[in-house]
């Protein structure tokens, strides 16, 4: 049976059992079930709301839609915490909640216990099924337990469906509480057995795929995985310092050119180092609620002017190679205590001129100039172009609304984001939590003994053709279990 007869297929029997929940591992082809699904119910003139937890994952399902040729009016694909904050908008009585015109996702969790007040309510369950015929939530590993409550309310209204893998559940840090797959999901949505077959490996490395199903196990089992004969290419890690950041930065430049490669640490300071080395040919991927980008816009809004002056060359420097050279740290210091820089070279004072104005009285507009200003000198690369690109766009939205802050407008662009979900890089350095779901040609573990189970699980499976990693030992022992 060809991949998709049996998706067909298996969407058919999926929707005669529902409410259900179906476990598949990473590969497997849960994102084309998902579309599967939609297709089928599109196909009888029905609609589908499709909820997931990131703007990425968004994309990847938006994307599978159109391959599956669904029409756009079939369907509605949207992160669970947008779709609870539209919901509160629209119903504020019903749920109990005032919002402001823009979402504060630091109240994300009373956003999702409001929304499970509202679809308890009569008017909002007869708006759900006068929209839609099904309710699909992907990702459900990552639900936390108010999250869980608010879908568990669902399935009073609509056949539900949810999908996930506890193996790729990364959302268990800051106190958070996810689900239990055994305890909470099951018990509300009983199991869809779907046979399992690496899909994402089959026409690029189908030995890979294959590995990877069978070390899952041991992985959950909070057990040792060895690389030794395995498809995986290993590359030993020196102990520390520049030489462990050379040999992660040579194993992205050796990466094949052809195709998609991403990069991946645990944490944005562990992949910082190597994308200075690689010099701006890999680019950090962030988190649409990254704090680097917000400390700089609030320091736009409120700072004094020789701290405006100094962050903004700061968070440049933060942001590309090249820039120290030109403006270093003595500098930068000078500016802090409010003095003035000066030079004779040329090709730096238009640029050390846009900065100084900072000093006299820094506006959005007037930081934006220098900022650009800074981009323009000689031989700087960007290698944050996606925080450098929300600062940016953040103060072009202030300097046209005078009443607009800053911090303001970096939640526009970023709502904006999530609405229209990420574009894809073709060399991206990353973490398992911002690519999860995520799929590219040739990945690299940057530091594979950092990962706990799950982290390590993620990393491995985003490569479909191949996989590097880099690593102490050819023996990885994730620090924690499912």
């Amino acid at each position: 049976m060809t991949e998709g007869a049996a998706l067909n297929a298996a969407a058919i029997r999926i929707l005669g059992a529902l409410p259900g929940s179906i476990t598949l591992p990473a590969g497997t082809g849960k994102t084309e079930l998902v579309a599967a699904v939609v297709a089928e119910v599109a196909a009888g003139g029905g609609n589908v709301l499709v909820l997931t937890h990131t703007h990425a994952g968004v994309d990847a399902l938006r994307r599978r839609m159109a391959k599956f040729s669904v029409s756009k009016e079939h369907f509605s694909v949207r992160t669970i915490d947008a779709w609870c904050f539209d919901l509160i908008q629209h119903f504020p009585l019903l749920a109990g909640l005032a919002v402001p015109s823009d979402p504060d996702w630091t109240y994300a969790q009373a956003y999702h216990i409001a929304a499970t007040r509202a679809v308890d309510s009569e008017i909002v369950r007869r708006m759900l099924t006068v929209s839609y015929d099904l309710i699909i939530v992907d990702e459900y590993q990552d639900c936390l337990i108010d999250q869980h409550r608010l879908v568990a309310g669902f399935t009073g209204v609509l056949p539900t469906l949810v999908l996930g893998d506890p193996l790729q559940g990364l959302f268990n840090f800051g106190g958070q509480q996810p689900v239990d797959w055994k305890n909470d999901v099951l018990d509300c949505f009983p199991e869809v057995s779907i046979a399992s077959y690496p899909w994402r490996w089959h026409d690029h490395n189908p030995r890979l795929g294959n590995w990877l199903l069978s070390i899952r196990k041991t992985l959950a089992d909070g057990n040792p995985i060895d690389l030794a004969g395995s498809p995986i290419q290993w590359r030993r890690m020196p102990s520390e310092g520049q030489f462990k950041v050379r040999e992660q930065a040579a194993a992205c430049f050796r990466s094949p050119q052809e195709g998609s490669t991403v990069a991946l640490g645990q944490f944005r300071h562990d992949i910082l180092s190597p994308a200075q080395q690689l010099n701006g040919s890999y680019s950090v991927m962030e988190a649409l609620d990254s704090s680097v980008t917000e400390k700089f816009c609030q320091l736009v809004d409120s700072g004094t002017a020789p701290e405006v002056a100094a962050g903004a060359v700061e968070f440049a420097v933060n942001c590309a190679t090249g820039i120290a050279t030109h403006l270093d740290s003595t500098k930068r210091r000078r500016l802090a205590t409010g003095k003035a820089i000066v030079t004779r070279t040329t090709d730096r004072q238009k640029t050390y001129a846009a900065i100084n104005r900072l000093l006299s009285g820094p506006t959005p507009r007037s930081v934006h100039a220098a900022l650009d200003a800074i981009m323009g000198l000689p031989n700087v690369k960007i290698y944050c172009r996606e925080a450098w690109s929300e600062v940016i766009h953040a103060l072009q939205f202030a300097a046209l609304d005078a009443e607009l802050s800053v911090t303001r407008a970096l939640m526009q662009v970023r709502n904006g984001a999530r609405a229209r979900g990420r574009r894809p890089a073709r060399r991206v350095l990353s973490r398992p939590l911002l690519v999860k779901g995520l799929e590219y040609d040739h990945a690299i573990l940057l530091d594979a003994d950092k990962c706990n189970a799950q982290e390590l699980y993620v990393a491995l499976t985003r490569g479909s053709k191949s996989v590097t990693v880099v690593s102490r030992s050819s023996v990885l022992s994730p620090t924690t279990a499912v």
